[in-house]
């Protein structure tokens, strides 16, 4: 994140600011009283630093200051053996090395890229909390309490990616924001896929040659590597895939993975790119019911058992406690308490088996597993391994960490492909949002690589019922 809301500061700067007295760049004021120009303060909050643990360096020009509650509330999480405790940890050693380096304390501010960093432990406006019925004790309000400090010193941003201190903090006054580590685009959310307007020779060239210059159609430059594009010239139309600097023109045949066909056009888009070899990484979002598991598991079956592209479909899930419903306390060893978090998956088999039978969805998991074929697992086994030869499929990718994305990335071996699938919207990890998960993350990073492909599906294709509660609800 590197543009941070202002808000209104010091009234004498206020002032000199609109008397012109005060300026910055060429044409500066030589005036001797102005005052020096206050750089803008930002209070991190321990949300932030557990979804993006260097974003320390990510703040240009402003004075970084994380309340001591924060460290305790890192030194609270860092035992957790989990995404959040493994950020914690980042989190504190990053810290622990700035201390280090500038000579054992962080009292004091220290330089940070063009910011600055310290560790504030005064300034706590408990009594403001007090009158607007906040508990000091409680630490989210203790950070309010210390933003609203800070906030009679300098312009002061309270960066939090916890909505509810968010909405606290606005309402005692002090600007809140929420980090983000991916570019964002206001204008429009990639999705993989756009309609173009185009003329009817457009059309005509594209199904004599194959393929087209992008730049022959117009905001053909929009549409980024491995991006699809529906090119339509009145009642013509045709799909196309952007590789390089063309767009290449689909097969007239579909393609099919074990047995199962696309309904929609973004179900196509999604099939090219998992089943084309060269594109070793793929990102599927979209909502409930689109189809995103599916697609994978069908893709998986089609490369691993018929074509034998691939040793083995490797399927992993993040496991995000509902409550107590964490795996330690779910009876029976390991395999069944994984089976609640894998039902999913199971469901997706029993989908593209012959008579849609949960029976055969059953065996064929067990065949396929006792061949080597097949492997449920968590994420939290892919520490350490390296993935050879394999297709590998994150289901749930939007509860991941970002630090965790880069985790399985480095474990790639040659000749693995991965598939994350996920829904953006329907998010359950509490540190992270539609903007700063593992899936959005990967989405913003990877696009316009060769190696990369990604599609939103949209078009609810359960059933007619699903479809329904989709639209309605």
């Amino acid at each position: 994140m590197t543009d941070v809301l202002r808000v209104t500061g010091d009234p004498a700067l206020v002032a000199a600011e609109r008397s012109g007295r005060l300026t910055t760049g060429e044409g500066a004021a030589t005036d001797q009283t102005a005052p020096q120009r206050v750089r803008q303060r930002i209070v991190l909050d321990t949300s932030v630093l557990i979804a993006d643990p260097d974003c320390l360096t990510a703040f240009d020009d402003a004075d970084i200051v994380l309340p001591l509650t924060v460290i305790e509330e890192l030194d609270g999480l860092k035992n957790r053996l989990d995404d959040v405790g493994r950020s914690a940890r980042t989190a504190l050693r990053a810290i622990e090395e700035l201390r280090v380096r500038h000579g054992g304390s962080l009292a004091t501010a220290v330089q940070v890229g063009t910011s600055s960093l310290r560790i504030e432990i005064n300034s706590v406006q408990k009594h403001r909390l007090v009158e607007h019925g906040l508990d000091p004790a409680s630490p989210d309000n203790r950070i309010i309490g210390a933003a609203l400090g800070q906030a009679e010193l300098a312009p002061t941003t309270m960066v939090s990616n916890d909505a509810a201190l968010r909405i606290k903090a606005a309402h005692l006054g002090v600007d809140a924001a929420e980090h983000s580590r991916t570019t964002r685009h206001p204008d429009r959310k990639s999705v993989g896929w756009a309609t173009l307007e185009t003329g009817f020779d457009v059309i005509d060239c594209l199904y004599a040659a194959g393929a087209i210059d992008a730049d022959a159609v117009d905001g053909g430059s929009m549409i980024g590597e491995n991006e699809f594009a529906v090119l339509r010239a009145g009642s013509q139309s045709a799909l196309t895939r952007r590789v390089g600097d063309e767009f290449e023109l689909l097969s007239h045949t579909a393609p099919e993975a074990w047995g199962l066909r696309a309904r929609s056009k973004e179900q196509r888009f999604a099939l090219e790119l998992l089943l084309d070899p060269a594109i070793e990484v793929v990102a599927l979002d979209g909502r409930a019911g689109t189809g995103k598991t599916l697609l994978a598991i069908a893709a998986g079956f089609e490369q691993v058992v018929e074509h034998n592209r691939y040793e083995r479909l490797a399927v992993y899930r993040p496991l995000v406690p509902v409550g107590r419903a964490d795996v330690g306390y779910l009876p029976g060893g390991l395999e069944e308490k994984l089976d609640p978090w894998m039902s999913a998956i199971h469901d997706a088999v029993v989908a593209l088996t012959d008579h849609t039978s949960s029976a055969d969805a059953r065996r064929l998991i067990e065949e396929l597993t006792t061949r080597g074929q097949l492997s449920l697992e968590s994420v939290t086994f892919l520490r350490g391994r390296s993935l050879q030869r394999q297709i590998v499929v994150i289901d749930e990718a939007q509860n991941l960490e970002p630090t965790t994305l880069r985790t399985i990335l480095t474990r790639v071996g040659q000749g693995t492909k991965v598939i994350f699938t996920g829904d953006t919207s329907q998010i359950d990890a509490p540190y992270l949002g539609e903007s700063n998960n593992a899936l959005a993350v990967l989405a913003q990073a990877f696009r316009g690589q060769q190696c990369f492909g990604h599609i939103t599906l949209t078009a609810c294709e359960r059933s007619d019922v699903a479809s329904l509660a989709a639209e309605l609800l």
